[in-house]
Formats: structure tokens, sequence, C-alpha cells
């Protein structure tokens, strides 16, 4: 058990993204509301794409729907390969919404899972206390207590966030890939101390007309 967790954590290691070698310590005017500016969702959009899930030696797979409003609203749902519901959630600006009695260990926090989406969403009650950058790289560093997120830019987009938290808590997300209308295309979350890997790939982007109230409610109808 102590060799196949360890050859984990290797494998994890080698297949990690850049991340920063040194953050900022400075706050650069301008670059913060220039960075939430570019990446903040503009259109009404259903998305529907692959996902798959390892879990130390577990392994799940399935298809998934994510639609996305303009004001900061989202929703994600996975499925199984038999169209069972994994699981749903709904991001409303910084509230994580679940279902009741849903695990919400099985998912980032609310600044995170914007991420996916590639939206930077600053967390609630931190202070930002790093940002530095042009129009070609930037990175905001933001900071709560013992909890710290990382954003990084590369020409207008984001493709790296990263969070560290209480008893070497770190989560990563990675967008690896961008493809229609320069959506992210592949995306990686990982929760490093749980072992959990999280990869989502997009199929198809659709235009939407509005959604239902209850789509930013999980646990009622859709």
């Amino acid at each position: 058990m102590r060799s196949t967790r360890l050859l984990g954590i290797l494998l994890l290691a080698a297949c990690a993204g850049t991340a920063p070698a040194g953050t900022p310590s400075t706050v650069q005017p301008g670059v913060e509301a220039w960075a939430i500016s570019h990446t903040q969702p503009q259109q009404r959009l259903r998305l529907v794409f692959d996902w798959s899930l390892q879990e130390q030696q577990a392994r799940f797979s399935g298809e998934g729907v994510a639609r996305v409003d303009s004001g900061y609203r989202a929703r994600l749902d996975l499925f199984g390969p038999r169209g069972e519901a994994v699981v749903a959630a709904a991001l409303v600006d910084s509230d994580l919404r679940l279902p009741p009695g849903a695990n919400p260990d099985l998912l980032p926090p609310a600044a995170l899972l914007w991420s996916v989406l590639g939206v930077i969403r600053p967390p609630d009650a931190a202070t930002l206390v790093g940002a530095e950058g042009d129009s070609i790289s930037a990175t905001l560093v933001y900071q709560a207590a013992d909890e710290r997120w990382i954003f990084q830019l590369r020409n207008s987009r984001l493709v790296h966030a990263e969070w560290t938290g209480p008893s070497q808590g770190r989560q990563t997300v990675e967008i690896r890939e961008r493809g229609e209308r320069n959506l992210p295309s592949r995306v990686v979350y990982r929760d490093w101390r749980a072992f959990r890997e999280l990869t989502l790939s997009l199929n198809q982007v659709y235009d939407s007309e509005p959604f239902p109230p209850e789509t930013w409610t999980p646990g009622r109808s859709r």
C-alpha cells in the first residue's frame, strides 16, 4: 500500500502543469480589474463534455453538461455511463450550491470551480496580495488566513489556478487546451491530498435560451 501510494505521488508530480517559480508580492494597479474583465462570462451557453475521474485506484467516466450565464451563474452536471446523475452543482457568484446530502468534497471550492470554466472569480473574504503582468502574462495572488489562491493568465486567458490551505491541502486547475469560441476544451482538476484527478474534455458548444430559475438550485426539477 505504501509503495502504491508513493507511486501515485510521483505520477502526479510528473504530470503536473507548470506552476509559478515565484509569485508577486506587490499589487500592480489595474491588473486585477483587467484579468477579471477578460475572463468573465459574456454569453449564455450550454456545454457538453466528457469527464473521467481517477481517485487512487478507482476510475470513473461519463458525460457532462455545463450551463453558463452572464452575471456569474453556472451549473455543472456529471452523468455516469448509464445516464445516472453523479454530481450536480450550481455557482451563483461565489455561492456553491449542492443538492441536499451531497458530498462537498468531490468538487473544488467555488473560486477554483469557476477556474474550470476559464473564469476568475476572486474568493470571498480574501485579500489581493499580489498582482503583476500585462496582456501577455499576468498573475494574481489572494490570501485569507491560512488559505492562498494563485491565478495565472497567458494571452488574456486563464491557464492555471491553485489553492493551498491548512494541513498541506493543495488543489489545482490546469487549462491545457482551448477549442470552440476559445473556451477551455481540456481541463484537469487535482486534489493532491485526496489523490483525486478529474479531467473534462469539451465536445460541443450551444447558444442557449434563458435558463429557468430552478437551474441554479440543484435538487429541484431541471
